[in-house]
């Protein structure tokens, strides 16, 4: 005896056409879009692990008032802790927003550099790309703040900055009126220590 539905089916289909397409659509659309969210959270979580040996990421931070003298830091290392200076100052510039700006790292937290070069004088700063994108600067612009101004020589991420916090209290990070940047060490080390962050990595 042959199926019923053989005949049943192809009648169902061109019945409600409309029915049947739209149910269609929503299956593939439904399936692709959670298909393409599992490969790229996949390949994610592969680069993210890779970049803590890569990039050298701290396992963590603190900050004080004052730089740690001699004695703190053996106190610490005794711990079997190593300490890397992770000092910046804060700048306010003419567009409204903060720029966090910290001497180019070689040990801990290494920049990853997107687009550009790193910047090798004095006047010049890699920007964190997220904050370039969001208030629409490119290499080769030009930063004005209350004490200086900086020539964008790249676009960069520092992986202790993934998401752009102020402040690890924030509710929500704002990659328009914060942002970090690397200046040359050179530059960095003319910075009065009024003016330095004393963080520790």
């Amino acid at each position: 005896m042959r199926n019923p539905l053989m005949k049943r089916l192809p009648r169902e289909l061109k019945g409600e056409p409309g029915r049947y397409l739209a149910v269609f659509l929503l299956l593939v659309g439904t399936i692709g879009f959670v298909s393409g969210f599992l490969v790229a959270d996949n390949s994610m979580i592969i680069a993210y692990r890779e970049s803590f040996e890569k990039y050298n990421i701290e396992d963590g931070n603190f900050r004080l008032a004052e730089e740690a003298n001699r004695a703190l830091q053996k106190k610490v290392r005794s711990f079997g802790i190593e300490l890397y200076e992770n000092f910046y100052v804060e700048e306010e510039l003419d567009n409204g927003s903060t720029l966090r700006i910290f001497a180019d790292r070689e040990e801990v937290n290494r920049v990853c550099l997107m687009e550009g070069a790193l910047p090798e004088h004095t006047g010049e700063a890699a920007i964190d790309r997220m904050y370039a994108d969001n208030n629409d600067i490119r290499v080769g612009d030009t930063l004005t703040g209350a004490r200086g101004q900086w020539l964008v020589t790249g676009l960069v991420a520092l992986p202790d900055y993934s998401c752009l916090f102020a402040d690890n209290s924030d509710t929500m990070f704002d990659a328009i009126k914060f942002g970090v940047a690397v200046v040359a060490r050179e530059e960095f080390a003319g910075y009065g220590e009024k003016r330095l962050h004393y963080s520790y990595s």
